[in-house]
């Protein structure tokens, strides 16, 4: 089933935890859209382009060339019969190149498009990339803060044991003022 403008338009995607940014993604999607559009209009053009080749042939084959006066002509020999075979294959051989030169266009279409593919591919690949090494830096410094404050609340807690124990003791050393 060939995918359309209108279907990626409207394709919905699940939200998952810690998924693809939905802005990003739906902004991704548009560019595909217009790059798809573009090249549809693109191949509407060739195609027209084509038609209105081989139409200009097949007319200009059809239409004989305009004779000039009689005088300014001299009169032919009888042409054989195998003189209708050249023009019999001169149209074929037109046709031929024209079919070539269309697969020609096609080909090259074809090419273009895969290479714009592409193109975006790796665009989209390196954006990616740029993100997850952007999240595996956040990650990082969040894993420092994390360990700093593990670090802070250990001292805090060192500080307050000693802090009681220094109570305790001024409490048992002047045992006089609470007798």
């Amino acid at each position: 089933m060939p995918i359309t403008v209108a279907m990626i338009e409207e394709k919905e995607f699940k939200t998952k935890m810690r998924g693809y940014d939905p802005v990003e993604v739906d902004e991704f999607l548009d560019e595909i859209c217009d790059e798809m559009v573009a090249m549809q209009e693109e191949i509407a053009t060739l195609t027209q382009r084509l038609n209105q080749a081989s139409h200009n042939a097949f007319v200009s084959s059809a239409i004989p060339a305009p004779v000039p006066p009689p005088a300014a002509i001299p009169t032919p020999a009888p042409a054989p019969k195998a003189a209708e075979a050249p023009k019999a294959q001169g149209s074929s051989e037109a046709a031929q190149r024209l079919l070539a030169q269309a697969q020609k266009v096609y080909d090259e279409t074809i090419a273009e498009a895969k290479a714009k593919a592409e193109e975006i591919m790796k665009g989209a690949t390196n954006r990616a990339s740029m993100g997850l090494e952007d999240l595996e830096a956040e990650k990082s410094d969040l894993q420092q803060e994390v360990e700093m404050l593990r670090q802070t609340a250990k001292d805090y807690r060192e500080r307050f044991l000693r802090l009681i124990e220094e109570q305790q003791h001024i409490l048992k050393s002047e045992t006089a003022l609470f007798e």
